[in-house]
């Protein structure tokens, strides 16, 4: 087998268990460990100890603590289900609220007046009228 099939059969590999790029600098526990979520047990081990192999923790003591932090989010099916349960999900996008349409409320003093004088007290003509209760309606 020459490098370019090596290199092939690995790419083949990593997209049928589920794997992905490692990022140690994600808070995500499936991205740290280069995992999509739902992997198995038996994923996030091998994952991990890919990982533990790749960044040793004598030499490289940080990142072998966020590998370790993610594998203990991760490695039972309890602890896996409580982190995806409290596993942050990037809200939806955001869009403005639509507004109703607004009242008109430029009132002119001639509407006012008019008003006024077809259904308040300028619309009586006599003391008769405005005293007497009957002609309120």
């Amino acid at each position: 087998m020459n490098d370019s099939n090596l290199g092939a059969e690995t790419a083949k590999s990593a997209r049928r268990t589920g794997q992905r790029e490692p990022n140690l600098t994600s808070s995500d526990p499936y991205t740290v460990l280069g995992l999509l979520r739902g992997t198995s047990e038996r994923e996030v081990k091998r994952a991990y100890f890919e990982l533990v192999r790749a960044y040793p923790p004598e030499e490289k003591p940080d990142a072998f603590k966020l590998i370790r932090a993610a594998y203990e989010k991760l490695r039972t099916a309890d602890i896996k289900a409580e982190t995806d349960l409290f596993l942050f999900q990037p809200p939806p996008a955001w869009e403005p609220r639509r507004r109703k349409a607004k009242l008109n409320l430029a009132i002119s003093s001639d509407i006012v007046w008019h008003l006024l004088q077809t259904h308040g007290d300028l619309a009586k003509q006599t003391i008769r009228q405005i005293s007497d209760p009957s002609s309120y309606e």
